[in-house]
């Protein structure tokens, strides 16, 4: 399975275990995160590990000592394995996210230098619009109800299907004319208000 592949299976639910320690450590971490700083969040965390494995290795001693067995280190087959990357692994994703970074840069660079008039004014209602979000939510909050719609709305989305295709069909025409008019009107305001702008500044000069 691909990584994309496999993200589909936990927020589709597809083995109930897995989603669930997911979707229970995501939603912990961040409610950790929204009441203690990330330093004291991290800390918690490897103290935690630390006290388990800590703890399991004194058992196991202790268990080995009791029963004069010769079982050796519990954790022996975990540090057997090999954690280390591979440069090929490395090298794979570096040129990935090395993609996605040029793309963005690109694509901020067209906006922020006005090279479409329009896709630059419609990022700028956009990052307006966000203002009024980040004045009633802070990032974390964002982040929380983003992990509980992420694992909640497929599964209820593909249980509730076909009567969410059948309302779509009936209502799709409709939808589709609102949203032209709408686009039109939007297109109209930002050609009608980039035309007031440049004869403003024309006259000024």
């Amino acid at each position: 399975l691909s990584d994309l592949d496999f993200v589909i299976d936990l927020v589709h639910w597809r083995d109930p275990k897995k989603s669930g320690v997911v979707f229970g450590v995501s939603l912990l971490l961040l409610l950790s995160l929204a009441a203690f700083s990330v330093i004291s969040v991290v800390s918690y965390l490897l103290l935690a590990l630390l006290c388990v494995t800590i703890s399991f290795r004194i058992y196991k001693s202790v268990i080995q000592a009791v029963q004069k067995s010769n079982d050796g280190h519990p954790f022996k087959a975990l540090m057997e394995k090999d954690v280390t990357v591979p440069p090929e692994t490395f090298r794979k994703h570096v040129d990935v996210c090395l993609t996605h970074v040029n793309r963005v840069l690109k694509q901020m660079s067209r906006l922020f230098l006005v090279e479409d008039l329009v896709d630059s004014l419609k990022l700028a209602v956009v990052m307006w619009l966000l203002t009024y979000v980040g004045a009633v939510f802070n990032g974390i909050t964002i982040l929380i109800l983003a992990d509980i719609l992420l694992f909640s709305v497929p599964p209820i989305y593909e249980k509730n299907k076909v009567r969410v295709i059948s309302f779509s069909c009936k209502s799709c025409i409709v939808c589709f004319k609102k949203a032209f008019i709408v686009e039109v009107q939007i297109r109209d305001y930002i050609t009608i208000t980039s035309i007031i702008i440049i004869n403003i500044a024309a006259s000024s000069n």
